[in-house]
């Protein structure tokens, strides 16, 4: 009777053992499949990544002395880019894209003189916004004000 008990335990454990293992399989290949989504960025990150990268490039040559380069056109999409999905264009977001876009003409139309001080204006614009909205990057944004 203790045999019989004892391999039925046995058998029961060995069943009960790989039906686990494959619930662990099926698990692992559905985590796999979760991971393989891309991220997409929003066209407003696109934008705002293009815009750091211009801004950057006329520190630089504010820094040498230069006057910036007009600022890109495409930049006005600021006001209609799609934004990621927990974000949406409001009334203060509209109203810090008008100022950055009126901070952005006036660094267009700077003097060799007041070119560092328009830079920087248009770079606290863009701190302002990001601390009523997405805070991330205002790290890396305090890297181009110019001292």
């Amino acid at each position: 009777m203790i045999k019989k008990i004892a391999i039925y335990t046995l058998l029961i454990s060995f069943f009960v053992s790989c039906n686990s293992k494959n619930e662990k399989k099926e698990i692992l290949k559905t985590k796999k499949k979760e991971e393989l989504v891309m991220y997409k960025p929003s066209e407003m990150t696109e934008l705002m990544r293009e815009m750091f990268l211009f801004q950057e490039n006329s520190k630089k040559q504010i820094e040498k002395g230069e006057l910036p380069l007009d600022f890109p056109k495409r930049f006005k999409k600021i006001h209609t880019a799609e934004l990621s999905d927990q974000f949406e264009h409001d009334e203060s977001f509209q109203n810090f894209t008008k100022l950055y876009l009126q901070n952005i003409e006036n660094l267009g139309n700077s003097t060799k003189q007041n070119a560092k001080e328009n830079f920087n204006i248009a770079i606290r614009s863009c701190i302002a916004c990001h601390q009523t909205t997405c805070t991330g990057p205002i790290k890396r944004i305090k890297k181009l004000l110019i001292k």
